[in-house]
């Protein structure tokens, strides 16, 4: 029967304490709930001791069952606290050790948080597992940025036009916005401009299927470098595109730091300083003017600076080591370097590339609001300075070497749209930078956010992509975690007829029905049991569950969908009985439906 479940169990006052089976924080009054039979199908979860119990410590005596947690709910003792010291061995902060986190804008850094989530960890006999200390996302960029802006290559945009011709439409380059500019609202142009003679360029703000030729910003460009700030107010149209215009001109024009900017200082142009070539900037096919980005032609050298990629090692290593301070050596397993792999193979040597903003293997989006460190520091040396940095600074600061655990951790190894390749592909990668004979990559942590599917055929091949996932995680000798484990599920999309023809949409948790959290729980279930099968005891370092409840509505994290054990509520869920049963518990549900 497919009736939607809005359950809460029942709890005595005292099954309270924090090592009990009850996990609500107050007991609810009995007489407050009509006992359905939805409700007596349930009271099997009741019959479960804490998750960590049913861990064989005599086969596993070093696997680590963990818990992904809010840190500052950990530091104040919240419910969150007491499921994860009842359940769990260890806890991964959700972001709490992460650079931006931890580093201002301006480069200094603040490690209060992270130090009192790890004593307050100390005292509850828990581990922290430290994430992440090298990750391209949520960093200070303008910061890094900063420290690059005396130390990198300058670059130019280079135009050449044979022989002036008769109207200004005649010659002229284009460059995309990164969004549709504002109606009847002021906005400014600033640059850099240089001409082989003096020019007024004129500049067209275009439109679909127009232009706007005035108001409009002009540039006067001079045989010498020119500061250039040009204000115009665009009409009733949606403009889009920003066209210089020099039809009558003959000669060398150089364009640098090209910004369009509002009142807020918002730039509208992406590159306008060229670091990512001439990406964004066009002409016409059958203009014969050459337009290409070069070196500064005039660069104001200081012989003194260091290279971008002794800068930026140099800021790594500087946070790296602040963060190895703040934990004293009390973390000694982390995520050293996060999502290195991209999905994208560009130089078609049939592995994925690393994630980088200059050879285009994300998105313009990840491009604007993250640091890809790896495109100053090189793929290689990326992740070899990490690494190395980590075993400094953790053996400087009270830890001991031999206990110190390395993981690279990426999302979608367990990928069943291309046979595993992300996994493949970091596996090779792992091979190169151990080539030098001095780094050591410890483990590789598999995140798996998952999702059922409702379609069994989209939901066998995921079955047997985990596996193949874990198989090739094995075979690699290297310590093996499962580093955020969560689920949703995926509705199938039907045929006429009713019958599945592929994934659908997520299913919100109030529209989950029991039948498919009895499949979330079989599936948490085949997922654990088959990382103890196919993973050597050797090389089990452990596994973490992401969260610990559903997620809110309004979370920016999976918004809405049933990825917790536990409900917003707290009341365990068929989920928690599937993962228990997955790690050995009794199959309570059983009996209980006998």
């Amino acid at each position: 029967m497919n009736k939607k479940i809005f359950y809460s169990i029942a709890l005595s006052a005292a099954a309270l304490c924090v090592t009990g089976c009850a996990d609500r924080d107050l007991a609810p009054d009995s007489n407050a709930y009509e006992f359905t039979d939805s409700l007596k199908a349930l009271q099997y979860l009741n019959d479960y001791a804490p998750l960590k119990s049913y861990v064989d410590r005599s086969l596993n005596p070093d696997f680590k069952l963990g818990i992904g947690v809010g840190a500052q709910n950990y530091v104040d003792g919240k419910m969150d606290c007491r499921l994860a010291n009842a359940n769990f061995d260890e806890m991964t902060a959700g972001n709490a050790m992460k650079y931006g986190s931890c580093v201002k804008s301006d480069g200094t850094m603040d490690f209060t948080l992270v130090k009192n989530f790890v004593e307050a960890a100390t005292a509850n006999n828990m581990t922290v597992f430290g994430h992440t200390l090298a990750w391209h996302s949520q960093q200070q960029n303008s910061y890094l940025m900063g420290l690059l802006a005396g130390s990198k290559k300058n670059y130019v945009l280079h135009i050449n036009t044979p022989e002036p011709k008769a109207n200004d439409w005649d010659w002229s380059v284009t460059v995309a916005l990164t969004d549709l500019l504002k109606r009847n609202t002021k906005y400014t142009l600033v640059m850099k401009a240089k001409a082989s003679s003096d020019f007024k360029i004129t500049c067209w703000p275009l439109f679909e299927g127009g232009a706007q030729y005035w108001p409009t910003p002009s540039v006067d460009a001079t045989t010498e470098w020119t500061q250039i700030k040009s204000e115009f107010t665009t009409g009733d149209h949606d403009i889009n595109q920003l066209q210089f215009v020099f039809g009558k001109f003959g000669g060398d024009l150089w364009f640098d730091d090209v910004q369009l900017l509002d009142a807020d200082g918002n730039n509208f142009i992406d590159n306008g300083n060229f670091d990512d070539n001439t990406a964004d900037w066009s002409f016409p096919s059958w203009l014969s003017l050459t337009m290409a980005r070069e070196d500064d032609p005039d660069p104001v050298i200081d012989p003194n600076a260091p290279s971008p990629k002794e800068t930026i090692t140099n800021a790594l290593d500087t946070w790296i080591n602040g963060m190895m301070e703040a934990c004293d050596g009390k973390v000694t397993s982390w995520d050293v370097v996060n999502e290195a792999i991209s999905g994208t193979d560009k130089d078609g040597d049939g592995i994925l590339d690393l994630q980088s903003a200059t050879r285009g293997t994300v998105s313009k989006e990840d491009k604007k609001n993250n640091f890809y460190w790896q495109d100053y520091m090189g793929d290689l040396d990326y992740v070899r300075s990490a690494v190395a940095s980590a075993r400094k600074h953790f053996a400087e600061h009270n830890g001991d070497p031999s206990k110190l655990k390395l993981f690279i951790n990426d999302y979608n190894l367990e990928s069943f749209w291309d046979d595993n390749w992300k996994m493949k592909s970091l596996i090779e990668w792992i091979n190169r930078w151990e080539a030098d004979g001095v780094t050591k990559i410890d483990g590789i942590a598999s995140q798996m956010h998952v999702s059922f599917s409702e379609d069994p055929a989209i939901q066998k091949s995921r079955e047997e992509h985990i596996v193949n996932m874990l198989k090739l995680m094995a075979s690699t000798g290297k310590l093996c975690k499962i580093s955020e484990l969560d689920m949703g599920y995926i509705a199938a999309k039907k045929d006429a007829e009713g019958n599945p023809i592929g994934d659908g949409d997520a299913v919100k948790t109030e529209n989950m029905t029991d039948a498919q959290q009895k499949q979330m729980a079989d599936f948490y279930q085949f997922i654990i049991e088959k990382y103890f099968e196919i993973i050597p005891a050797a090389q089990r370092y452990g596994i973490t569950q992401w969260c610990i409840t559903d997620s809110p509505a309004d979370s920016g994290w999976r918004k809405g969908e049933p990825v917790g054990l536990w409900t917003l509520q707290y009341d365990r869920k068929r989920a928690f009985g599937g993962f228990a049963a997955g790690l050995g518990a009794p199959k309570y549900w059983e009996s209980a439906a006998e």
